[in-house]
């Protein structure tokens, strides 16, 4: 139990630390890359149904999780310093606390200086919505989306799947599964459009990025409450607000940590939506105040940081029991 807490420590250090180091040679960028000559292949060779994009999605998905797997093996026998060093460094490349952070703040910096332009700037680099028109309060509304969303996405998922490998594989499995998921939810992002080319091609990538995001995506908003209780925040609205709006969204997942937030946060998120130039009619989570400022920015971010920290002590903690 002392290494697999131990290794999760590291990594979250390691995040904080270094964050994300963006580049043509960052893992994430490699494999979007090798996901694109893969995809060309499997279409020459199979086709664009749903047959060739699975056959994609298991070599890069699994061939990138036996490629973690093997590298911390191998360090692993040389040392066990070494295999946790591997493993922790595995788990770091694949959640984006800081990063996410950096994200919130950056809107909320130009907000406090009356800066509506820079602010609509750095939404647009987070989300798929226009902001070339919103206001401040329509900002803010977007960044802690984009909180509450990414906090499964980016930062809890990969610490899930990181403690179940521990669990069935120690540091090697732990590796394998931060990896893994990774390499699910950047598949998803580029294969898991709804659209003529990857209508079936994408399927497989689409589906199995719900089905990875579904358990952690529950124990976020576990998390959420927890860390709006320490935050002295609202933490039963939170849990509330989340159940009652689970499905409130396309995704099935992602409206558990953003109605968690709301009803955290005592706010109303959601609402009419531009995309493209075209509203989408989302439904609003949560009761709370519509006007929305950059201090409200500023405690979901510290939301964000401290649900991350108990979502990670929580998932070590069940991982540990079942060991």
């Amino acid at each position: 139990m002392t290494q697999l807490f131990a290794m999760i420590a590291l990594a979250l250090v390691l995040d904080a630390v270094f964050g994300d180091p963006h580049g043509r040679f960052h893992p994430v960028a490699l494999f979007g890359r090798a996901a694109g000559r893969v995809e060309g292949l499997c279409r020459f060779a199979f086709g664009g149904g749903i047959a060739s994009g699975f056959i994609g999605w298991f070599l890069l998905v699994f061939g990138s999780a036996a490629a973690a797997w093997g590298l911390v093996r191998i360090l692993d026998a040389v040392h066990p310093a070494l295999g946790l060093l591997a493993a922790s460094g595995c788990i770091y490349l694949t959640v984006a606390l800081r990063s996410l952070l950096e994200h919130g703040e950056a809107i909320r910096r130009p907000l406090r200086n009356g800066d509506l332009a820079a602010a609509r700037r750095a939404l647009s680099m987070i989300v798929s919505r226009d902001t070339a028109t919103l206001g401040e309060s329509e900002i803010v509304r977007g960044g802690i989306e984009s909180l509450g969303e990414n906090l499964t996405d980016a930062v809890a998922s990969a610490l899930f799947f990181a403690v179940l490998g521990y669990v069935l594989g120690g540091l090697p499995g732990a590796a394998a599964g931060a990896v893994f998921l990774r390499a699910v939810n950047t598949l998803d992002a580029c294969w898991g459009y709804h659209d003529d080319r990857y209508l079936y091609f994408g399927r497989v990538a689409a589906r199995t990025d719900d089905v990875a995001h579904f358990l952690p995506a529950r124990l976020t908003l576990v998390a959420v409450a927890v860390a709006a209780a320490l935050c002295g925040m609202r933490p039963a609205a939170a849990l509330k607000t989340g159940i009652r709006h689970r499905h409130d969204h396309p995704s099935p997942n992602s409206c558990w940590g953003m109605a968690g937030f709301a009803g955290a946060l005592g706010i109303r998120l959601g609402g009419p939506t531009v995309y493209g130039g075209v509203a989408e009619p989302y439904p609003y989570w949560g009761n709370g105040r519509a006007e929305l400022n950059g201090n409200d920015l500023l405690r979901a971010e510290r939301l964000t940081a401290v649900s991350a920290l108990v979502f990670a002590a929580l998932v070590a903690g069940i991982g540990g029991l079942c060991l």
